[in-house]
């Protein structure tokens, strides 16, 4: 795929910067603010929006919708749409196209004065003249450096765009006259904090996926949350809905004094819904769904199961910090077997003969058979110092069944689960 740049400049690029900026972030994530304009990458718009033309012919409407005055070009090169955008200075809603490139004065370029003179004395005073001459024969006369110019009129890339905004977040507070203990009374005020922040992220073209929210507690301190979701939104309803899930979980401890919420920029969520594309839930759905799971049963109890290099009695933690992001790639490459286990809920209680410490025979409410095979025995739990060893275990296969694993207990016997 072919790299494509634009570039805007204007005359007020000074008192319109936000504006074209909000405009170049519409169209790109990496953005360069210039002291006259901005340059930015639109790589990869071509299925989106269509060839150079049609997209530079976009962003100019964008200016006149914002009535703003400025030139535009778009190229593949940046040193082009620079050099193209910069021809028509002063112009309003100018498109340049890379066709009049070969036709640019020689004064556009980082030449000295000198050997300008001396080129227009020789009848070269253009780009296309310029381009006439061997490569070596303009190295030998004018040095090294003149290679730079060559480069640049041969469209050969000498630099890329670099992005030079430097706000990575967007910030609101506000004061309390008296102490509220109950944050849903301010959920209308912090719902207009929010929209501000979302407003001031979308204009810039920034989506965000973290909140930090701050809560100055009478005589207790500061209370901090941090709010994660596995992928960029600006949905202000969501993000309220997820913030009243988040505290209502793990609530203050005294009253509310003073709010403050963070917003931090991230690149804007790239998938988009076509009129054949597959319906599936969105994934707001999902994680207000998660919170308010979170909210019945307790933080520690959701999340995505993660083995242990321990042996206790569940060898996994619930870590929810790992919810799936939706982004997973599935690798097509062929895997080694994976040994799945499922839990008993409840354990099966079972009889057991043993016979010379051997296991050899097991009956349950739901199979029977003899002990083909075993191991162990193994005994609860590697964490030791945390509770005694009271708990004993098998891996057991029995013949024309499954491979369980066995426990025992003081006296009592249980099928805890069963491999797959």
């Amino acid at each position: 795929m072919s790299r494509a740049y634009a570039c805007i400049i204007s005359q007020n690029a000074g008192t319109d910067a936000e504006i074209l900026l909000a405009i170049a972030y519409g169209f790109a994530y990496r953005v360069e603010r210039l002291e006259d304009g901005v340059l930015f990458d639109v790589s990869g718009l071509e299925k989106l929006v269509g060839d150079d033309k049609k997209i530079a012919r976009k962003i100019v409407k964008e200016l006149e919708n914002n009535e703003i005055s400025g030139n535009v070009a778009v190229a593949e090169s940046v040193e082009t749409a620079l050099l193209l955008a910069r021809e028509n200075r002063g112009l309003n809603h100018t498109v340049a196209s890379p066709d009049n490139f070969r036709q640019l004065p020689l004064r556009n370029l980082a030449i000295d004065h000198d050997t300008i003179g001396v080129f227009e004395a020789l009848g070269i005073s253009r780009i296309e003249d310029l381009d006439q001459i061997p490569p070596d024969e303009l190295v030998a006369r004018y040095g090294h450096d003149f290679r730079d110019v060559i480069d640049v009129i041969a469209q050969k890339d000498k630099r890329d765009v670099v992005p030079n905004v430097a706000e990575t977040s967007v910030q609101w507070a506000y004061e309390l006259d008296f102490p509220v203990d109950d944050f849903e009374q301010l959920i209308f005020i912090v719902n207009r904090g929010l929209e501000e922040m979302l407003a001031a992220a979308g204009k810039d073209g920034h989506s965000t996926e973290q909140l930090d929210i701050q809560f100055k507690v009478d005589k207790k301190g500061h209370k901090n949350y941090e709010i994660k979701t596995s992928f960029p939104t600006l949905d202000k309803v969501f993000w309220l809905k997820l913030i009243n899930l988040r505290i209502s979980v793990d609530p203050p401890e005294a009253g509310i004094t003073a709010v403050r919420v963070v917003v931090h920029f991230t690149r804007p969520r790239p998938a988009q819904s076509g009129l054949y594309a597959v319906s599936r839930p969105q994934p707001e759905s999902l994680l207000l769904t998660v919170g308010k799971i979170k909210k019945l049963v307790g933080d520690d109890n959701v999340g995505v199961p993660v083995l242990l290099e321990n042996r206790v009695e569940r060898p996994f933690a619930l870590v929810a910090d790992r919810l799936p992001a939706g982004r997973e790639l599935i690798d097509a490459a062929p895997r080694a077997p994976v040994i799945a286990f499922q839990y008993y809920e409840p354990p099966v209680p079972a009889e057991v003969l043993v016979r010379n410490k051997q296991l050899v025979y097991l009956r349950t409410p739901y199979f029977a058979g003899r002990v083909a095979a075993c191991s162990g025995v193994w005994r609860l739990n590697s964490r030791w110092w945390e509770r005694a060893w009271d708990i004993q275990e098998w891996h057991v296969e029995i013949e024309g069944g499954g491979v369980y694993r066995l426990r025992k207990t003081g006296s009592e016997w249980l099928v805890i689960g069963e491999f797959d």
